[in-house]
């Protein structure tokens, strides 16, 4: 705390998974032991993995304050996706002038690795939060057939939250950048390694699969080969926690240029230029 009373760091937590799932009460486990942090979780109510960014409109939105596991937090449960939750809790449930410092997302049964990053629940709450002004992280577990086992993972992300928080302090995380972060399931002592890592656009392919009701939607997976390239999904199978910087605006700028060649578009020009 400050010498006025205040924390150091307001500390917002959401997920995908849903408040009452387990990888919510690690990742506030880890941020507990952060010195002068207040923490508040706002999450949904149920299960939202693969809602992606969206967002609702139609119908309306009822925080419900909860208790959470006896924890000295501030908790919310909303009838929402993510994104929905990082929303309220900035325009809602913060008193005027004391929004987040950052704001953590997960931790997530399974990977978000590669494209996963537009489909996840996860990274749509670290987004949400950038687009918002406040710096924001998504962390998920490698341990998508094993869901009742967080092993170590307490202590392999204290060091990345306390890295994350005191940086969002100072003003040192980039604006427009989430930080999409990967965790493998192993002992903590066989952790290879933090590494900055590119996304893995290509590491699966979609597979439908035919029941009595309708067709599922899976995935196929390559054998882990040697590794070549630092791709957040080879980094992850070889034992390493992969950080990703995703920025948010999506805007290829070469192109922008190239496109000024485009006889369509100088065609266009010129009949505007005559008008």
């Amino acid at each position: 705390m400050d010498e006025g009373g205040d924390p150091i760091l307001r500390i917002l937590v959401t997920n995908d998974d849903g408040i009452d799932a387990l990888g919510i009460k690690r990742l506030v486990e880890a941020l507990l032991t952060l010195e002068g942090a207040e923490v508040s979780i706002v999450a949904p109510v149920e299960e939202k993995s693969g809602v992606g960014h969206g967002i609702t409109y139609r119908s309306a939105l009822s925080p419900e304050q909860r208790d959470f596991y006896g924890m000295p937090v501030k908790a919310w449960a909303v009838n929402g996706n993510p994104a929905d939750c990082v929303k309220a809790a900035y325009h809602l449930l913060f008193e005027h002038g004391k929004k987040p410092d950052i704001v953590f997302s997960g931790i997530n049964v399974g990977t978000n690795l590669g494209r996963d990053i537009y489909y996840s629940g996860t990274c749509s709450g670290a987004r949400e939060a950038v687009i918002l002004g406040v710096p924001g992280v998504a962390l998920s577990y490698d341990n998508w057939f094993d869901q009742d086992n967080y092993g170590e993972v307490v202590e392999m992300i204290r060091p990345l939250v306390k890295e994350f928080s005191d940086r969002a302090i100072k003003g040192e995380l980039a604006s427009e950048v989430f930080w999409n972060i990967n965790i493998p399931h192993v002992p903590l002592a066989e952790v290879k390694g933090m590494v900055p890592a590119t996304l893995s656009m290509n590491h699966y392919e979609d597979k439908y699969s035919e029941e009595a009701e309708g067709y599922y939607l899976a995935r196929e997976y390559p054998q882990v080969m040697p590794l070549a390239e630092p791709l957040d999904y080879d980094l992850l199978k070889h034992g390493y926690i992969a950080i990703t910087p995703v920025h948010i605006d999506a805007t290829d700028r070469t192109l922008l240029k190239e496109m000024d060649n485009w006889a369509l578009l100088k065609a266009w020009g010129k009949q505007e230029d005559n008008v």
